[in-house]
């Protein structure tokens, strides 16, 4: 029958890079929950709370094993977008007021859950800004989760797709993304979908290819059939002839190679044609990251995200010997490279983790640094564990989201503290322990040349420096196009903050998106960057790119660029001028 059909040329949006080859299967969008109605007895409605809070508690026993997987698939983004459910979850409206709604309405959990979530939805719906239609989407994704807890049904599970699927339904769920596996989802086309879903996220963590703005109605009697996605053009191809076939599949082959060649590429450091030494060092967010440091040949680890070994966890309860024996795995599997450890950035886009209410704009609040001088105590307990492995290799501490010097010596003056405090007890901790400061703040790069006298070294954020100056959350699809990587203000922020590490002769490395960009290395080198610190898998693709470069050429390409006055001129004469490399 496929044999008879034409090929079938459709255009979408690309979401996710990459090319998939697989079999069109049909997954089914959202269904209303049928569920039985009764009122129940006084004497019942205890029990029909306590059943309420094994669901959600099931609920987040479920969200725990999906992120456990999602961090050994190295899916880093999308353990921090399973997390904000996570946190959802803790909220008092899935918690005392659901649970009041119950005890006022008389009737059974399934029945009262489902009208509360309606009348929050059809609010919600209301609302036309696309960071609140996300937020619906999480809303459904979820209470569809308590109420297969609380009324099981047979459901499609994800290991029952067949292998080699080519997803397509009408618009993603986070859940259904993030459980996708490779072997058996080679790709996702939907109807509806914005590249800064959380969907699409997770689409991107995990390298699955994926395109939008397809019509499912198309697709649908197509179901089964053999299929082509270009995730770089949002180009789908529904039974592709054996030529296009051939085609794709040798791009594809040749996509592979170059990977690997790029991975097999230099062993003994990065250096620009002209010699000039660059450090590519690793963005590290869970233990099994810490495998990828030698076959991608990183030469420290530039970033260590140390919130995300106790997502879904309080913090509060961590106690410091669990701490140690985490962090102990860290460095013995780094085998004496440079371990920057970034000490517990949590709040913000990173769900609400105080025991306060819930804050109304948490970007703007008691996030980072903040929130450890605020609980002093969580804090205390990890830099306790840090110092207590420093022997073991070569530590560094990295403070997040400094915004003035104040905030950096009062954290130095516990981190002092606690290091007589563990030498009293007998404990040895090294002689020289560098602390360093996260800029990515502008108060933070107006004042660095104060930050930078009271430090050992500095580190650029890019993704919050970017999102703060310009006043843009990158996540939200209709201010994204504000959040310019490249903006002139973000250029001379980096060149400002180089420049002071010079004087004060101490080493500053980017990390963020932009670091991970082989397009953007040269301009970041013309800049004065020395270090750059990405996800291990990037690191082939900025090795490839540096290694045709000498710094004459790209300080002078920079300082033409330092003249234009856009984003978009910027990023066209890189391409103009780099683009060839790539």
């Amino acid at each position: 029958m496929a044999d008879l059909l034409e090929e079938l040329i459709l255009n979408g949006a690309p979401i996710s890079g990459g090319i998939a080859i697989g079999n069109l299967f049909f997954l089914e969008a959202f269904q209303e929950e049928i569920v039985p109605e009764f009122s129940i007895p006084t004497a019942e409605v205890e029990k029909e709370i306590s059943r309420y809070r094994r669901a959600v508690h099931s609920s987040r026993e479920d969200l725990h094993d999906l992120q456990r997987f999602l961090a050994k698939e190295g899916s880093t983004e999308a353990v921090s977008i399973i997390d904000t459910h996570i946190q959802m979850l803790e909220d008092p409206f899935m918690t005392t007021f659901m649970e009041k709604k119950i005890r006022q309405r008389m009737k059974n959990t399934e029945t009262v859950f489902r009208s509360v979530m309606n009348d929050y939805e059809k609010e919600f719906s209301k609302v036309k800004d696309s960071f609140f239609k996300q937020r619906l989407l999480d809303v459904k994704d979820l209470s569809q989760r308590i109420l297969r807890n609380l009324h099981p049904r047979k459901t499609l599970k994800t290991e029952e797709i067949p292998e080699k699927s080519i997803i397509f339904t009408k618009e993603l769920v986070p859940s259904s993304t993030a459980e996708a596996s490779k072997r058996q989802v080679r790709g996702f086309i939907t109807e509806i979908g914005g590249i800064t879903s959380h969907a699409a996220l997770i689409a991107r963590s995990k390298g699955i290819p994926y395109v939008a703005n397809i019509s499912i109605d198309t697709l649908y009697s197509h179901k089964g059939l053999p299929v082509i996605i270009d995730g770089k053009t949002g180009i789908v191809i529904v039974n592709p002839s054996d030529a296009t076939l051939e085609k794709y599949e040798k791009e594809q082959e040749e996509d592979l190679k170059q990977k690997q060649a790029t991975i097999d590429e230099g062993t003994e450091g990065t250096a620009t044609q002209d010699g000039v030494k660059i450090d590519l060092l690793a963005n590290i967010e869970n233990l099994s990251d810490l495998d990828l440091l030698i076959p991608y040949n990183a030469e420290g680890i530039g970033l260590f995200r140390s919130e995300f070994l106790f997502f879904g966890k309080e913090l509060q309860n961590f106690a410091e010997e669990d701490q140690f024996i985490l962090y102990q795995k860290v460095m013995n599997k780094a085998r004496g490279m440079p371990v920057i450890f970034r000490t517990f950035d949590v709040g913000g886009d990173k769900g609400n983790v105080n025991q306060y209410e819930p804050e109304p704009n948490p970007a703007l609040g008691c996030r980072g640094i903040r929130f450890l001088l605020r609980n002093r105590e969580i804090f205390v307990h990890q830099l306790r564990a840090l110092l207590r492995v420093s022997p073991d290799g070569d530590l560094r501490i990295l403070l997040p989201m400094i915004s003035d010097v104040t905030e950096l010596l009062q954290a130095k003056e516990l981190i002092q503290e606690a290091a007589l405090e563990l030498r009293s007890e007998g404990h040895e901790i090294a002689d020289e322990i560098p602390i360093g400061c996260m800029i990515e703040v502008p108060s933070a790069v107006m004042v660095c040349d104060h930050i930078a006298r009271e430090c050992d070294f500095l580190s650029i954020g890019t993704n919050d420096l970017i999102q703060y100056t310009l006043a843009a959350d990158r996540a939200t699809q209709e201010v994204y196009p504000f959040y310019k990587r490249a903006h002139p203000s973000i250029l001379r922020m980096i060149q400002k903050v180089i420049e002071e590490g010079i004087k004060e002769n101490i080493p500053v490395s980017l990390c963020g998106e932009i670091a991970s960009d082989p397009l953007l290395a040269p301009l970041l080198i013309g800049l004065g960057v020395r270090k750059l610190s990405c996800a291990s898998r990037f690191i082939p693709r900025l090795r490839k790119m540096i290694t045709h470069l000498t710094v004459p050429e790209v300080e002078q390409v920079t300082q033409e660029l330092l003249r234009l006055e856009t984003a978009e001129a910027i990023e066209n004469v890189l391409k103009e001028t780099f683009g060839a490399l790539l």
